[in-house]
Formats: C-alpha cells, sequence, structure tokens
C-alpha cells in the first residue's frame, strides 16, 4: 500500500485552487480530485509500509521540526500526458521538508510513487487534474490557465494520507 505525507494549505489558498479544480471538472476535462475529495496540497514524500504506527509515532516525536511557511505558485505545469498541477517556487522550507519527511520514515518504508518524491528527484506540485487523457490535458491547461495568476499562501499543516483509494490517516497543524 502507498502512503503519502503532505503539506496542506490556509482556507483561502485552498480556495483559490479548489476553484481552479472545480472549474476544470465541471469542463468534463477530470473530476478525479473532486470524486476522490484530494485536498489541495504539496507531496512531500511517497512511500509504502506495513507499520503506520510507527510512522505515525516518528511523526509526532518530530512534528516541532515542521512549521507553517509561505509558499508561492507563480506557473502551471503538466507530467505529460495525465496531470496538470501549480508548481510552486522551490524554496529552502520546500526543500528541507521533503528531506526531513525522508529522512523519518527511510528505516520504516520502502520508496514509492517510482523514487519522484525524494529530495533529488522531487518536483513539487499541487495537482490540479489527474488521470486525463492528451485531450483532457489541454483542455483542462485551457481552463486552469484563463483563471490562474500567481497564488501565494501558506501551509498550516502536514497530512498523512493513503494514496489509492485516497483516506486521511492523521493531520497534524503546525506553528
Amino acid at each position: 500500500m502507498e502512503y503519502a505525507i503532505c503539506l496542506c494549505f490556509d482556507k483561502d489558498t485552498e480556495s483559490s485552487f479548489n476553484n481552479i479544480i472545480m472549474s476544470i471538472a465541471t469542463s468534463g476535462a477530470s473530476t478525479f480530485m473532486i470524486d476522490s475529495k484530494i485536498p489541495p496540497h504539496i507531496g512531500l514524500a511517497c512511500f509504502c509500509t506495513e507499520d503506520i504506527a510507527t510512522i505515525t509515532d516518528e511523526m509526532d516525536k518530530h512534528i516541532s521540526e515542521f512549521v507553517a511557511s509561505d509558499i508561492a505558485w507563480p506557473s502551471l505545469g503538466t507530467f505529460v500526458p495525465s496531470v496538470l498541477f501549480a508548481a510552486p517556487i522551490l524554496n529552502e522550507y520546500l526543500l528541507n521538508s521533503c528531506i526531513t519527511i525522508n529522512r523519518l520514515i527511510e528505516h520504516y518504508s520502502t520508496v514509492g510513487g517510482n523514487g519522484f518524491y525524494l529530495p533529488n528527484s522531487w518536483v513539487p506540485h499541487t495537482t490540479l487534474a489527474m488521470h486525463l487523457g492528451r485531450e483532457e490535458l489541454v483542455k483542462a491547461f485551457d481552463i486552469a490557465s484563463r483563471q490562474f495568476t500567481f497564488i501565494c499562501g501558506k501551509s498550516n499543516r502536514l497530512l498523512f494520507a493513503e494514496c489509492s483509494p485516497y483516506k486521511e490517516i492523521k493531520i497534524w497543524d503546525l506553528s
């Protein structure tokens, strides 16, 4: 089973992303994010484990190492052909969060997400639509590009979730 630890955002930032996600969904390009009830986020780690309790305990012990911080998304991007995302500026906060999470879980898990959430392979992103075909990707990109503006927001919590199907396991508020 694959799991993820993700950064989630304040209400205004979440609302900005949800407006775009909803527009894409109502266009018929992709309803996956809405149907799955996946909140806007930036995935910091993707992994497999049989020991959820140990991962949760490690995070509980080290949660003070994580703080809320400002994040800026200036652009849109794609993982062709199936994902449309908002791309944040990779800053020290995001990179250190990815490194720290992966360090904390490495002894209790195996790499998931094809290794694309490891610090030197990671493309930070906030998914707007996924499971797209080429035509749906073009449609979703058109919709998002008309609505998207430079988004400045703030992380305010960490989320531990099962990936497929999406299921929240634990949320930690960040100070």
